[in-house]
């Protein structure tokens, strides 16, 4: 079995702002990847409908003791290829999936997502890199505050709130196009089939948004 590399937060604070971050209405359903021991899944509950997928069976107990929460005890990559809607999602998700979960939440449709992530990849999340230009075209994106390492109980990393106000759901044409264009990150981008003239000199880890998504809308013609 994988190690699940566990790491808690059991501050009010930090959880209270966690959850102020996710603006709840009592009519959202939010989805808590990663519950644990309730901590935050309790601050969650006492606003809206969770749904809490966990996959240590130790917590399931906890979990299933606490009123407005629907308990999932599976991976929650294998709970989000299923059709389950919620409105918001709030999560200390697990640092080693991080990037497979946001592309899975990417795919999925929902307002406002609030992780909290290894500050390293919050700051990879909406940079100029392939994943940031990801979550830029789905979201408007933005770090909303940093949790230290000895916060965690054991200590764990530094640590930052990633909140995602999502624009649309992802196109995964356009994320395979940025894969493949990436891996040719600095080279001009006149390699690029469709590439606007006055864009081929251009490297292709320097272009915005909007300049990569112009070329990939005249390759796809």
């Amino acid at each position: 079995m994988q190690k699940l590399h566990q790491h808690f937060i059991s501050s009010n604070a930090i959880l209270n702002e966690e959850v102020a971050l996710a603006e709840l209405k009592k009519e959202d359903v939010i989805l808590e990847i990663g519950a644990g021991p309730a901590y935050l899944t309790r601050k969650l509950a006492a606003k809206a409908k969770v749904l809490a997928v966990e996959k240590d069976e130790k917590f399931i107990p906890t979990l299933q003791a606490i009123a407005n929460v629907d308990v999932f005890h599976e991976d929650a990559l294998v709970f989000l290829k299923k059709e389950h809607e919620f409105s918001k999602v709030v999560s200390n998700i697990p640092y080693y999936i991080s990037q497979p979960l946001l592309l899975a939440l990417l795919k999925k449709k929902w307002e406002i997502c609030v992780l909290l992530v290894q500050k390293e990849f919050a700051e990879k999340a909406i940079s100029q890199d392939k994943l940031g230009l990801l979550v830029e075209d789905c979201c408007d994106a933005e770090i909303a505050g940093i949790v230290p390492a000895e916060a965690f109980a054991p200590k764990g990393i530094d640590s930052a709130f990633l909140v995602l106000k999502q624009k649309k759901i992802m196109d995964e044409k356009f994320w395979a196009f940025l894969r493949h264009a990436y891996t040719m990150k600095n080279k001009n981008a006149g390699i690029l089939p469709g590439t606007p003239g006055n864009l081929k000199t251009k490297k292709i880890h320097q272009l915005s948004l909007d300049e990569i998504k112009k070329i990939y809308a005249a390759d796809k013609v």
